[in-house]
């Protein structure tokens, strides 16, 4: 493409050949046939504009000449006839070369016209030589003058010939009509006039002026055929290179310093809105988008006033509307140091830069939901802290995991979960202001840079905004699912100064909240860094665990409330560290769910619940179910049916007497999916027990669906029945619930004889708790029960 502007900064011949074979609009190109008519009517113009300088030359001289003889010895010798003749020709002359010249397209567009006009010359200057003396005249190399005029005018070698020898028969019949007094001849001074009647003379001025003519011809002709040549190769070439500029898939246009367009190539004209109301091109400016008019506008001006202009951008008007985004330059042709045409030529880099945008999109935001990737999120967050660093503000940034998701992934599959998480990107979007950061960063993770905060409080209520926006159940493929999420907040310059720093005390604030049971936000505190080393060391620890027989369970009694006989023995998983003593299940079962751990734990516990409940029977103690813990990890996996009654069956304990607990979030999450799982469960003769129910999202719509026997209170509605009416009327509100239902309820947490009370009026089914008894190793289980450690209420 440079090159190509090179040649045409170079080639101003171009700029004429467009002007002269494309049309006004520059959309036409003219046909080979109409290139020939205005290469006629050229030579027309150029024959003409000759014709009338010779005989104004001739006019001069004939009355300069003419105006001597009055003050000579000869006097005037012209007879008025003679000279009425010689004005008429004159006339005759000046008429024809000024209808040649005003229609000279007319007259090339008939083949013979060039040859008429030639053949009246050669009639005029045959006038012009009898008037002069005839045989005797000065003017017949006039002759040579005309055969000159048909090699330039007639295409055709024969025709340029035939009019040479036209000429030497023109003049043989004037000096024979003159010798025979056919035509009176005319008396000349200076010369003989006997000459006229001279035969001898007469042959050979005849011969000589035939000889002339004919010689005129052949070289006239040679010449002309070597610049016909020259013409044809030049403009063959010229040919070449418009048709390149033509069909170039390159934009090449041609507009005058003011803007107005005189060509545009096919590329050009195809591509961009050239339309105009009036039927023309429009200015350049008017095919520019308007992004890029000022600095279209700039450059015009640079490239008129003189100054070079490197390439550049800008966007065009496209055909159908849309803008195309194009890569050229501008190149000015000077004419006496004004500025005459300028040329512009431009390649499409609309898919380059779609390209590029493709490329910058993949490598800074996530291919699924399209939200920032851990790149951008990191530059955000670095502009974040630039800005809050020169305003004295505050940054925040949360860190947020969804609670559970590698449960939905692992039963419903990863597409699925996929289409959850860009429902979850959509909705944290219209959580937060449109200058905050909503990035992904990875797997279930997302991180959300809240800038230019007054004061910090405003990032907490940022973060219960979005735990209440995700309360809300997303709909995915006909799945009613639940995204609940933990929430870790770290904030600028309290928390950190720099970029990893607060990342990673949003991190550790976010697993503190998981720690603490999910669905909530944790703000850091530095205290949480021996947490977070605690929680490495129990990760590393728990793999190892099972192996080195270090967990171990304990049982607590659920009794019924009226009779106060045990109906169940809920198996509680204790981990008794080498190192750091007991650990609580609240602890390091986040730990297990995280790593997976938990399935190969939770089957570890079934096996030894079921057989523990087995040498109970076998030790004569009353035969009663054992409930066991299922977390949703497990409840998840597809093939968890065939497990659980791979392992029941391997321990030799009846379904019956089997009672699975299973929290309401984790039912919550996919509940077409559990209830499908639980209907299989129970089918089995397994017990049922939902767990924790009153903290999750469940309906009465729901629990009719599902296949369940027993609602467990949740802890923290039965610590305060005694003193909190809402926590009163909850409680009351379940039980009511479950018996209308016929579901039995069962309150956990039971530690005063009031909340016994309270519940036994309330007419609650079970309780569970310390007021019953702690939990309790298994080999004092038999003790606890033939004791009979809850007495009878009647």
């Amino acid at each position: 493409m440079e090159f190509l502007m090179d040649r045409l900064s170079d080639w101003m011949s171009w700029t004429e050949i467009l002007n002269r074979r494309f049309s006004v609009n520059g959309i036409c190109h003219q046909s080979v046939e109409e290139g020939i008519i205005l290469g006629r009517a050229e030579r027309l113009l150029i024959v003409a504009f000759a014709r009338l300088v010779l005989l104004a030359v001739l006019a001069v001289y004939g009355a300069l000449a003419g105006s001597t003889y009055f003050f000579s010895q000869y006097g005037s010798f012209i007879s008025k006839k003679q000279l009425t003749l010689l004005v008429a020709t004159i006339a005759i002359v000046f008429l024809y070369t000024l209808i040649s010249y005003l229609f000279s397209q007319t007259l090339a567009r008939y083949r013979f016209s060039r040859h008429i006009l030639i053949v009246f010359d050669l009639l005029l200057v045959t006038v012009l030589v009898h008037c002069s003396g005839g045989a005797i005249s000065w003017f017949w190399p006039i002759y040579m003058i005309v055969t000159i005029e048909a090699a330039y005018l007639l295409d055709v070698k024969l025709d340029v010939w035939l009019i040479g020898c036209a000429g030497g028969f023109f003049y043989c019949f004037l000096i024979i009509a003159e010798g025979l007094e056919l035509i009176p001849s005319v008396k000349m001074p200076f010369v003989d006039s006997s000459l006229n009647s001279d035969p001898h003379y007469l042959f050979l001025m005849a011969l000589w002026v035939v000889i002339t003519n004919t010689v005129t011809a052949v070289i006239a002709i040679s010449l002309m055929s070597v610049v016909r040549r020259e013409a044809t190769l030049a403009r063959e070439s010229e040919e070449r290179l418009l048709g390149f500029i033509e069909n170039a898939n390159d934009f090449i246009h041609c507009n005058s310093p003011d803007g107005t367009i005189h060509f545009m190539n096919r590329a050009m004209r195809q591509s961009i809105d050239c339309s105009h109301d009036n039927g023309g091109l429009k200015p350049f400016i008017d095919i520019i988008s308007k992004e890029s008019q000022d600095m279209a506008s700039r450059e015009l001006r640079k490239i008129v006033s003189g100054n070079s202009v490197d390439a550049f951008e800008l966007s065009f008007k496209g055909a159908s509307g849309q803008e195309i985004c194009a890569e050229g330059n501008l190149a000015c042709n000077f004419k006496d140091g004004a500025p005459l045409l300028l040329w512009g030529i431009w390649r499409d880099v609309s898919e380059k830069k779609r390209s590029q945008e493709r490329l910058y999109s993949l490598a800074h935001n996530d291919s699924l939901t399209g939200l920032p990737n851990r790149i951008l999120f990191r530059d955000r967050l670095k502009q974040s802290i630039a800005y809050a660093n020169r305003q004295k503000r505050t940054v925040a940034l949360l860190f947020l995991d969804l609670d559970r998701f590698k449960v939905i992934n692992d039963s419903l599959g990863h597409p699925l979960g996929d289409r959850l998480l860009k429902s979850v990107a959509k909705t944290l979007q219209s959580s937060v202001r449109e200058v905050d950061t909503v990035a992904r960063f990875g797997g279930d993770e997302f991180t959300i840079v809240i800038s230019n905060l007054e004061q910090p409080e405003d990032a907490l209520l940022v973060a219960k905004k979005i735990l209440s926006s995700l309360e809300k159940p997303f709909n995915v493929d006909g799945n009613e699912l639940f995204a609940m999420a933990s929430i870790g907040v770290s904030l600028y310059p309290a928390h950190g100064d720099d970029i990893d720093s607060l990342i990673k005390k949003a991190d550790i604030a976010m697993y503190e909240a998981k720690s603490q049971g999910g669905d909530r936000w944790v703000l850091y505190d530095p205290v949480m860094d021996q947490n977070s080393y605690k929680r490495l060391l129990l990760e590393n620890s728990l793999r190892k665990a099972l192996a080195k027989d270090e967990l171990r369970l304990v049982y607590q009694p659920k009794v019924d409330i009226i009779s106060g006989q045990i109906t169940a023995m809920e198996a509680l998983l204790r981990w008794d560290h080498p190192d750091l003593g007991l650990i609580k299940p609240d602890e390091f079962i986040p730990l297990a769910e995280e790593t997976g751990l938990i399935i190969a734990i939770g089957e570890w516990v079934l096996d030894r619940a079921c057989r523990q409940n087995v040498d109970w029977s076998n030790q004569g103690i009353a035969k009663m179910r054992v409930a066991v813990n299922i977390s949703g990890h497990q409840l998840q996996q597809s093939d968890f049916l065939s497990r659980l009654v791979e392992i029941v069956s391997r321990t030799g304990m009846p379904f019956e007497q089997l009672e699975i607990e299973i929290t309401e979030s984790v039912i919550m999450q996919n509940p077409d999916f559990a209830i499908h799982i639980l209907n299989e469960v129970q089918n089995k003769g397994i017990h049922i027990s939902v767990d924790d129910f009153g903290t999750g999202y469940s309906s009465l719509a729901h629990l009719k669906r599902f296949s369940v026997n027993t609602l467990k209170i949740d802890k923290s509605f039965v610590r305060d029945v005694e003193s909190n009416q809402t926590d009163a009327a909850i409680t009351s509100a379940i039980i009511a619930m479950g018996n209308s239902l016929n579901l039995r309820v069962i309150a956990e947490g039971v530690e005063t004889e009031g909340q016994y009370t309270f519940l036994q009026e309330a007419l609650c089914d079970e309780i569970q708790g310390y007021l019953i008894s702690r939990p309790i190793p298994p080999e004092k289980v038999g003790e606890f029960v033939k004791a009979k450690g809850w007495r009878s209420r009647n």
